[in-house]
């Protein structure tokens, strides 16, 4: 971690708990538009999904918390409605859960917490595991690595790759002894050609003994688990049908997984998607053809997965969002919520990301 940005941590870590512990959120909330924060993670820690990573899952209780501190102050809201709320001249500034691809946890375990809590939350579908109990590669890599360790799934992925390029990439991370699961997935992710990554994975899955079906149904939701989320008043909204980045698929590929996640949701539960997720989320994630691939496929709405507020001259389909995980820090996010971080961008100062 270079200089530059242990310092910027510093910075932020010292403003938002000025703000927070002095009550001058309160001050800061009062001044500045009126904004809709959305909260983005994927599970409430829960035994389906102990081998999930852990910037993926947070503790019941600590989502509690904050969900109970920012409602005393801000509408806690669903993502289609709080954006469409945030276009008329509402009191209050607006927070929104959303929890992305739809893991078997977000009916057990968040759905009681909302419920408590009176809480609506967004829940952005991954089509695929739903409709045809199939896996995107990702949970494939990490069985495997799971089941392998580092060093040989590398040995049995270069094995069975036909892509020199990927394979002299997995040789230099092991050489260095950078071959974390972080280094391994980003390869995957950016660099190897995807359909022949998906083969080379699912093949070394097969020959492992993997189960797909059954690892499956141990992580994510049925049909019936969305519909009883959607009865609970939670949104369900779209998060493409595999889960793939949507900027290294041609035009009618991204419609094809955008709208084929829409037309599973509207099948499926009825014609109430209104906001979409972008897989990743990352700038480098989407591009000008997904927002038209949403606006197109009927959502009024999309997210990525980068950190700030949204107001009303947001772009609709560059919605931010703020990922928490189990390092997630109340006094951060409740300084974001009340339009904190926001005043400070104002002035060129972004510590947000």
């Amino acid at each position: 971690m270079g200089l530059k940005h242990k310092l910027k941590l510093v910075l932020r870590e010292t403003y938002a708990r000025v703000l927070y512990h002095t009550g001058l959120c309160a001050l800061v909330d009062r001044v500045m538009p009126r904004r809709l924060v959305i909260l983005a993670g994927h599970c409430v820690t829960a035994h389906s999904n102990a081998a999930l990573a852990k910037d993926m899952r947070i503790e019941a209780s600590k989502l509690e918390r904050i969900l109970a501190h920012l409602g005393r102050r801000h509408e806690l809201t669903t993502v289609a409605e709080g954006w469409a709320s945030l276009q008329s001249d509402g009191r209050h500034s607006l927070v929104a859960l959303s929890m992305d691809d739809g893991y078997k946890d977000n009916r057990t375990h968040l759905l009681p917490l909302l419920q408590r809590l009176g809480a609506p939350a967004t829940i952005y579908l991954e089509s695929a595991p739903l409709e045809e109990r199939a896996l995107n590669w990702s949970h494939l890599f990490f069985w495997l690595l799971d089941r392998l360790g580092a060093e040989r799934f590398v040995e049995r992925f270069v094995a069975e790759c036909r892509d020199e390029h990927t394979n002299a990439l997995y040789r230099e991370l092991t050489a260095s002894g950078r071959a974390t699961s972080y280094h391994l997935k980003r390869v995957l992710k950016y660099e190897a050609p995807a359909a022949e990554r998906t083969r080379a994975i699912r093949a070394l899955f097969l020959a492992e003994g993997g189960d797909e079906r059954a690892l499956c149904d141990a992580l994510y939701m049925t049909w019936d688990d969305a519909r009883a989320l959607r009865d609970a008043g939670i949104e369900l909204g779209g998060h493409t049908v595999h889960h793939e980045i949507l900027a290294r698929l041609d035009e009618h590929g991204q419609r094809a997984e955008v709208a084929g996640s829409r037309a599973a949701l509207v099948r499926q539960a009825g014609d109430r998607a209104a906001s979409f997720a972008y897989p990743f989320g990352r700038r480098w994630d989407w591009d000008a053809r997904s927002k038209e691939a949403a606006r197109l496929a009927g959502f009024t709405c999309a997210t990525t997965t980068h950190a700030g507020v949204n107001v009303r001259g947001s772009d609709p389909y560059e919605l931010k969002r703020l990922m928490i995980d189990e390092d997630a820090r109340l006094h951060v996010l409740a300084t974001e919520a009340c339009g904190g971080f926001e005043l400070l961008r104002r002035f060129g100062l972004d510590l947000s990301e």
